[in-house]
């Protein structure tokens, strides 16, 4: 199989995978335990915190540890919300997040709260020009991911956070589930930050969010007061104990992996240019390659390559059996026989030469295989 939804989720390492069957046979104690096993297992969770926190460079931050990225945006959205609504009811959202963002959000303008889409750029890129006069003292929460998990676009979160410094009620969340080992980003000035294991050869199930203060957050659902008394339940320290591996990795690999596949990045641009019927849209990182055949769909691509032993999809897996049009390429302008044609390759360290080759060849021959439907 040659695999191309990394985006959705990656293969987890070897090295991963080893932690965690080790960590379930020594430490699988309840790390709440007063007991000499369970204080053991707890010097290791907060050694995993620790270097989950020193890795991003958030040193004087605070790491909780969760489900998911789709739990840590929850956490961060709805405890922000409810705390703040006395001084402000403004969301900005920009118009590129994913499901667990976005949908969140739209709870809330239920409830009350004004939400307001910040614009997107041609390049897939948040307008800063636009989040400026969005800005007012009314504004209590903006939400832009890291990295688009669409098309690969690494977004201005330094800038946007810079800007933000003029309004203190503004709290910054940032999810930053596809941006691991694939940007470089200071999030020093961002209030809350998601990330979720399996986007970066980790464990499903594990994910943190990291915060500049603990007292800024509250639950989402009650019990024995876990985590700070923010994310109750026993704590799943093999993965975590994982996760902490796994990003420490990715760290190490980040720019041998990261030149790698541009040039593979490369070589599936260069050998489709000539293909009048295919548009491929610009990125920032490789790791992502969004491309359209321009009046077919986008479902009917990924499942010729399928029955290829090729692996893509046409948007993110969260939204993949939703009738709509893809948000980001409708908030980067693009037709909607661009949209509607559009498929997601995405590659990652386990991505080899030999792959991108049957990828490209696969390419190709869906191209004539299905050209007469091509405008």
């Amino acid at each position: 199989m040659h695999y191309f939804d990394n985006a959705a989720t990656t293969k987890p390492d070897a090295e991963v995978l080893d932690t965690f069957n080790k960590v379930n046979e020594k430490y699988y104690f309840n790390t709440a335990s007063l007991h000499r096993a369970g204080r053991n297992s707890e010097k290791l969770l907060e050694a995993s915190r620790k270097q989950v926190l020193d890795i991003f460079g958030l040193k004087n931050h605070h790491c909780v540890f969760t489900s998911g990225a789709t739990e840590s945006n929850n956490i961060a959205i709805q405890s922000t919300l409810n705390r703040k609504k006395k001084f402000g009811s403004t969301i900005l959202v920009s118009q590129l997040e994913h499901p667990s963002v976005i949908n969140v959000v739209d709870y809330y303008k239920s409830e009350g709260f004004n939400v307001k889409f910040i614009k997107t750029t041609d390049y897939g890129k948040v307008d800063l020009n636009h989040l400026r006069t969005l800005m007012n003292d009314e504004v209590i929460f903006v939400t832009v991911m890291a990295v688009n998990n669409i098309v690969g676009t690494v977004q201005p979160v330094e800038e946007i956070a810079e800007i933000l410094k003029e309004y203190p009620k503004a709290h910054f969340h940032v999810d930053a589930t596809q941006a691991v080992g694939k940007a470089d980003i200071n999030y020093k000035d961002v209030d809350t930050l998601s990330i979720s294991a399996h986007k970066f050869h980790g464990i499903k199930g594990a994910g943190a969010l990291i915060m500049k203060e603990l007292k800024s957050m509250s639950p989402v659902f009650y019990g024995g007061g876990h985590e700070e008394n923010i994310r109750s339940g026993t704590v799943n320290l093999p993965a975590i104990a994982a996760m902490a591996k796994a990003l420490r990795l990715s760290h190490e690999h980040t720019n041998d992996t990261f030149s790698r596949i541009d040039g593979y990045n490369r070589s599936v641009r260069n050998a489709l240019a000539d293909y009048r019927s295919i548009v491929i849209q610009p990125s920032d990182t490789p790791h992502i390659l969004n491309m359209s055949y321009v009046g077919a769909k986008g479902e009917v691509v990924v499942n010729a390559l399928s029955e290829k032993n090729i692996m893509v999809s046409t948007t993110s897996a969260c939204a993949s059996k939703l009738a709509t049009l893809n948000e980001t390429l409708t908030a980067m302008g693009q037709s909607v026989d661009v949209i509607n044609g559009s498929i997601r390759v995405s590659m990652s360290k386990d991505t080899e030469e030999n792959d991108v080759n049957m990828l490209i060849k696969g390419l190709k021959e869906v191209y004539e295989e299905i050209g007469d439907v091509l405008i």
